[in-house]
């Protein structure tokens, strides 16, 4: 077999979706820092990205988490997707934490100290939990999240009116009691509520006066939280309760009173796996804006240690993603 392009990369799962971290073959990106070298990526080397994460190497859902270096923060980490790129993503850092211990290649004072993260959204730091010396989970803290609207009514086409709240987690994203949605919640009509969802985003990102947001999360409530699902685009939802979505979630349950500094939130996704998640602190957001300092715990599964190749020949080298 004759190989133009080799990659090593580790899969995981975090409470159902997938991070394939990438531990060799991404070429040296220029930029000082984690977003200057995502930009890089972005530019150069996108044809890179859909062929880790597109069929016949990936799927529509799949995620992938890139280590790079990183000069203010023990690591730097940058996202890519079947679909786009994201400036934060908190079950890929999972994700690769795990990975990381999985190969035994955590840092040796994580235990004690765990580690920070230097990603496009800011720095972010990670510690764990660990029974004889094993990893059981990985608490997140993430970058300051925070209430950007509040109370936006959309018609959203076939699904009629609907009223959300609109909060940023390391991305923006539309919140919306799921009872406004005449569906069942459950996994069997997960394509009709990537419908629901991408009728949501469109009318929103269509309309002025409020900031545009790259997801919507339908939550419904449970003992001590929320089930939650994120629908991402029209056929891609996130499969765990979404690291990001929780915290904006929990900026707007502290928000409206609703939630203490130190209280716990449940985060549920729909396959009834969860995150644990509370409010720290409060800081404030990149331009000013009241927010809480969110951490979120939750753990990834290693699911594959594997090679990818592009075959010399291959007629499908940039893979391809069915709409």
């Amino acid at each position: 077999m004759r190989t133009s392009r080799l990659f090593t990369v580790i899969d995981s799962h975090t409470a159902g979706h997938p991070t394939r971290t990438v531990t060799a073959g991404i070429p040296p990106l220029r930029g000082q820092s984690v977003r200057e070298q995502r930009d890089d990526f972005s530019k150069n080397h996108d044809g890179l990205r859909s062929l880790l994460l597109h069929e016949p190497r990936g799927h529509a859902a799949m995620a992938a988490a890139v280590p790079v270096p990183s000069r203010v923060a023990d690591q730097g980490l940058f996202f890519i997707f079947s679909y786009a790129y994201a400036d934060m993503c908190g079950h890929a850092t999972i994700g690769y934490i795990a990975s990381l211990a999985a190969m035994g290649a955590l840092p040796e004072a994580f235990e004690q100290n765990g580690m920070s993260i230097e990603t496009p959204a800011g720095i972010v730091h990670v510690t764990g939990t660990f029974e004889a010396g094993r990893l059981t989970s990985v608490i997140l803290r993430n970058v300051p999240s925070y209430v950007a609207g509040t109370n936006i009514a959309i018609e959203a086409g076939d699904f009629g009116a609907v009223n959300c709240d609109i909060a940023y987690g390391g991305i923006m994203y539309a919140l919306v009691d799921a009872s406004q949605i005449d569906l069942p919640f459950d996994i069997d009509h997960a394509n009709q509520w990537c419908r629901a969802g991408t009728a949501i985003k469109e009318a929103i990102n269509s309309s002025t006066g409020h900031p545009q947001i790259g997801s919507v999360l339908f939550h419904s409530a449970i003992d001590g939280g929320s089930r939650h699902l994120v629908i991402l685009a029209a056929n891609k939802f996130d499969r765990s309760p979404c690291g990001t979505g929780t915290s904006a979630r929990i900026a707007q349950l502290h928000a409206r009173g609703e939630l203490a500094i130190g209280g716990t939130y449940r985060a549920e996704n729909i396959l009834g796996v969860p995150f644990a998640a509370w409010v720290v602190g409060l800081g404030q957001g990149a331009e000013g804006q009241p927010a809480v300092i969110p951490e979120v715990r939750g753990m990834a599964h290693i699911s594959a240690y594997s090679t990818l190749v592009l075959e010399a020949g291959d007629p499908l080298p940039a893979g391809f993603l069915p709409k």
